[in-house]
């Protein structure tokens, strides 16, 4: 069993609300004013089944000055039931829904001709003429029209057997393959509260699953809460799916943290955008060119945004045409690529176009960079325009090459795609453009950008042993910091062993260097080598620092202090402390006259360790503590035990 979801769309008083009533019994009229008043001014709700299906309905208001409410509850929509009065036939709220509906591309619907009464036939034929002129080159072009008489009946059953041979000609199928690869998202357009059951929220679901007891987020705030029971179609349920008016009860979030526009789904899934790349189209009926910059009302989901439109190729667009485009909005949303939504002028506010969205969490796009950045953004609307069947691995390959040499996390990917980490992985998986770390977390990156990356590793290191010919490589960590500064270390890692994997690095615990690397000392460099470690000697376990080394050796200052680096490398020297460094042969000499002088089990203090060895306090501390991280003594109080 499939659940499909059917938007009204016409002027206003042509009669959408009663004919829904005798549809369903559902009078979606249901604040005191749209009673009182007898028209819509929100949107409305109603519900029936139609053979196997539970079919939806929203109702939405005719009026002009509504078309705000009317825009919160149509993005959701399968199919359209686009409604004309026979007494009046095709009107300007007729078009401009209609124009909506083509924007939004709802791919199927039905035309019904209301008030049939008040017509003859001649008028019934002229009336559906009009209209059939109104939808042609649009997909509502073949859709059936039929006239009813929502008082009397007329016509009614006919209305619900071709409603019915549309529900199941729509392709449910791939509706549910897709909804089942997606993240739940709810765009809010009620909220309410029941005594005794605390905060309701209503909406009908773009895409995914989601289950009583979930935790969930509201976007774009961010705020915390749980699902704690769920109805759909009024009924309750275990589960709310993509396609079914929703009703969740929420517990750890309050009516006032919550209202129309905002987004709910799982948690910490997404993030929420100020900005996004887009394809738009503006109305052949839109009044006039749209410049650059442009101040603009975005509809998208049950929300308004007001932001400006940069065009990416031009400095205006014509009515009629398309272009890539960049929307800042003066706040942050949920989209996903592949999304609809609508514009309209910041005043007057009448529906000037609509667009498709592309990237949802963009950089802000200068000069500079548009001749890198439009032809993959042409790319995706390409795909999106042929209705490729790979779009989302197009989209995939497109988002990973956007995050360069850094490559980007697979939770990062679900916030930019709104695919589920599984589905999402598997389709990584399948690209022959992307490498995945198989760590965690799981890292994707462009394999140009990996090679890229590969080869300015190797080319800085050979630059590095040039400038540093007595270093056995650079550190790890300094190497991480220069190129995978931004990244996991698993990524790093990953990266490391890929090029000794290809015997272009080797790599220690410690230090990296160019393959093969191998440091020979000069007849120069061992002289002054064995300088030092006489100087050692002599000085005993009082040893010099390295600038009292620099300071004696003063004509070999570059050459000193990069053998003295070598000779720790190669532990040669050891360090005790930061001050103080020593040949390994003393420290071997240390333990072993330590050891002799106070057996295993033995404690000393420090005064007798001062006094065996002749040193004062500034060496005896350091040296004590080396040898308790050497696990040679351990501290008890203010004794040592050898060990």
């Amino acid at each position: 069993m499939y659940d499909v979801i059917i938007g009204t769309a016409g002027h206003i008083d042509h009669g959408k609300t009663t004919l829904l009533k005798a549809l369903t019994g559902i009078n979606t009229d249901r604040l005191k004013e749209e009673q009182r008043r007898g028209i819509s001014i929100d949107i409305g709700f109603a519900h029936m089944e139609l053979g196997s299906t539970t079919v939806g309905f929203i109702d939405v208001p005719g009026h002009e000055k509504f078309v705000k409410n009317m825009l919160a509850g149509i993005g959701g929509i399968h199919l359209v039931l686009l409604v004309v009065a026979a007494d009046e036939s095709v009107m300007p709220q007729t078009i401009e829904h209609f124009q909506i509906c083509k924007l939004l591309e709802i791919p199927r619907g039905i035309i019904a001709i209301t008030k049939k009464s008040l017509a003859d036939e001649e008028l019934l034929g002229v009336v559906e003429a009009e209209v059939r002129e109104l939808v042609a080159d649009s997909p509502l072009e073949e859709a059936p029209v039929i006239a009813v008489d929502s008082v009397s009946g007329e016509g009614m059953d006919l209305l619900r057997e071709r409603l019915l041979q549309e529900v199941e000609t729509s392709d449910h199928a791939a509706m549910a393959v897709e909804n089942a690869h997606r993240v739940f998202r709810l765009p809010i357009d009620r909220v309410f509260t029941i005594r005794g059951f605390g905060t309701v929220i209503t909406g009908t679901p773009y895409a995914g699953v989601l289950k009583k007891g979930e935790s969930v987020t509201v976007y774009p705030t961010g705020k915390p809460g749980k699902v704690r029971s769920i109805e759909t179609f009024n009924k309750p349920s275990d589960q709310a799916v993509a396609g079914q008016r929703t009703a969740l009860n929420l517990s750890g979030v309050e009516k006032e943290d919550l209202s129309r526009g905002m987004i709910l789904s799982r948690s910490n899934t997404f993030s929420p955008s100020s900005m996004i790349d887009a394809v738009i189209h503006l109305l052949p009926s839109a009044a006039k060119a749209l410049k650059n910059r442009g101040a603009i009302r975005f509809h998208h989901g049950s929300a308004e945004l007001i932001g400006r439109v940069y065009l990416l190729e031009q400095e205006e667009l014509s009515p009629g045409n398309s272009c890539l485009a960049q929307l800042r909005f003066q706040s942050s949303t949920v989209c996903c690529p592949k999304d609809h939504f609508i514009l309209r002028r910041y005043s007057p506010m009448t529906t000037i176009g609509g667009g498709l969205v592309l990237d949802v969490n963009p950089r802000k796009h200068h000069k500079k960079d548009l001749s890198e950045v439009i032809p993959q953004l042409r790319k995706l609307w390409s795909a999106l325009k042929e209705k490729n069947p790979n779009i989302d691995s197009i989209l995939a390959d497109y988002l990973v090459r956007l995050h360069g040499q850094s490559g980007v996390s697979l939770a990062d990917l679900v916030a930019r795609t709104g695919l589920l980490e599984d589905p999402l992985l598997e389709l990584l998986q399948k690209l022959d453009s992307v490498t995945l770390t198989h760590q965690d977390p799981v890292w994707a990156v462009h394999n140009a950008d990996l090679e890229v990356l590969k080869d300015q590793i190797v080319v800085f290191l050979e630059q590095f042993h040039s400038s540093h010919p007595l270093a056995t490589g650079i550190s790890r960590e300094e190497l991480r910091e220069r190129f995978f500064s931004r990244v996991p270390n698993s990524h790093f890692q990953f990266v490391l062993k890929n090029l000794e994997e290809e015997g272009r690095i080797q790599a220690s615990h410690s230090v990296v260097s160019s393959y093969g690397r191998q440091v020979t000392l000069n007849s120069e460099q061992e002289k002054l080598k064995q300088d030092i470690l006489q100087l050692h000697i002599k000085t005993g376990l009082q040893p010099p620092t390295l600038d009292e080394l620099l300071k004696k050796f003063p004509q070999n200052t570059r050459t000193l202090r990069d053998l003295y680096y070598f000779l720790l490398q190669q532990g040669v020297l050891v360090r005790v402390s930061e001050d103080v460094v020593v040949a390994a042969n003393q420290i071997t000499s240390l333990k072993a006259r330590l050891t002799n002088s106070f057996p295993s089990g033995n404690t000393f203090s420090v005064p007798e360790f001062k006094d065996l060895f002749k040193i004062s306090r500034k060496y005896a501390i350091p040296f004590l503590e080396y040898l308790d991280h050497e696990r040679v003594t351990r501290r008890t109080g203010d004794k040592r035990v050898v060990l």
